[in-house]
């Protein structure tokens, strides 16, 4: 008897360690190298910042049209998650190939061993433009559960952030976890 619910609390331990796992890399994630659930994988836990040169400009990626971008940083070439392509092509900022930008986001490693950042802030040095993709508990701006359906929040170096990009318009990615 104590044998038998020894293996069923074992078996309850590991069925809810691997669910907390799907929800971060997701089971049905689109982005097949990284294993990475783009639309859910946002930590407040793992947020920090990164300044680096843009290698690649931001462009389409995966099944569901994600944004993406790769930066040369201190830690390599990383992987700069924007958000759903539709909602980043609404904010116009201009990212060109060889700019210097910072990046805030939630850091995560892919199953490819990849460093990646889902972008919360990004600031392109170059210009001094900033744009805020999600809140400060990582909600995106583009999500139906973000407070008023926000848009990205502009700012010039030296600006107030008053000047703001388009607003939601529904569909694309599911909001973060928090």
């Amino acid at each position: 008897m104590k044998r038998k619910l020894l293996i069923s609390l074992t078996l309850i331990a590991f069925v809810m360690y691997s669910r907390e796992v799907s929800a971060f890399w997701g089971s049905d994630a689109k982005e097949s190298a990284s294993g990475l659930n783009v639309a859910e994988g946002f930590d407040v836990n793992t947020v920090g910042t990164l300044t680096g040169k843009v290698i690649t400009p931001p462009e389409r990626s995966g099944d569901e049209q994600h944004t993406t971008m790769t930066v040369n940083a201190d830690q390599g070439n990383v992987t700069v998650i924007l958000g759903p392509w539709w909602y980043w092509e609404q904010q116009s900022m201009a990212i060109s190939r060889g700019q210097d930008i910072t990046v805030t986001g939630s850091r995560a490693i892919g199953k490819d061993g990849s460093l990646y950042i889902f972008t919360q802030r990004i600031k392109n040095n170059t210009n001094g433009e900033t744009i805020t993709l999600r809140s400060e508990t990582g909600v995106p701006f583009w999500s139906r559960s973000a407070t008023g359906n926000q848009p990205g929040m502009r700012q010039q170096s030296g600006g107030d952030m008053s000047g703001r990009g388009a607003g939601y318009r529904g569909g694309g990615m599911r909001g973060g976890r928090r």
